[in-house]
């Protein structure tokens, strides 16, 4: 079993709570579904995050602790397979403009590209296509 279990419980017509043991929760549902998130936004998200949590000390180093992130995930789907993404498109929004040094921005750039590459296990799950096994209980 995971040593991150989280759960996702059924809350109403296509809507569920997924809940972890910290006591996380996150509304999901249809993309009709108010103040939820569609499965496929989670995934967008949990990538965005895992980009920004690991980006994060390479960013405020070079920009300082109160340096603002934000991270923008989207999808792109092949109209072959309108269920799958075809591919993600990530992008930091950080004040790099404050590095005058195109140099060090560069660096800045390769530095969060090899460390996202590297450490983050949302991307690098995603993109080496982790197995998914399902079961019945």
């Amino acid at each position: 079993m995971s040593s991150t279990p989280v759960e996702v419980t059924r809350t109403g017509n296509h809507t569920f709570t997924a809940t972890n043991p910290r006591g996380g929760r996150v509304e999901i549902g249809r993309e009709d579904a108010p103040d939820a998130f569609t499965p496929g936004e989670l995934l967008l998200a949990a990538i965005a995050a895992c980009s920004a949590v690991t980006g994060e000390n390479l960013v405020t180093r070079r920009l300082g602790e109160d340096a603002a992130i934000t991270v923008h995930a989207d999808r792109s789907k092949a109209p072959e397979d309108p269920h799958r993404f075809s591919s993600v498109q990530v992008s930091f929004d950080a004040a790099l403009a404050e590095i005058d040094d195109e140099a060090e921005r560069d660096k800045l750039v390769e530095a969060l590209q090899r460390a996202i590459g590297k450490y983050c296990t949302v991307s690098r799950s995603v993109e080496e296509g982790t197995p998914v096994n399902l079961g019945l209980r």
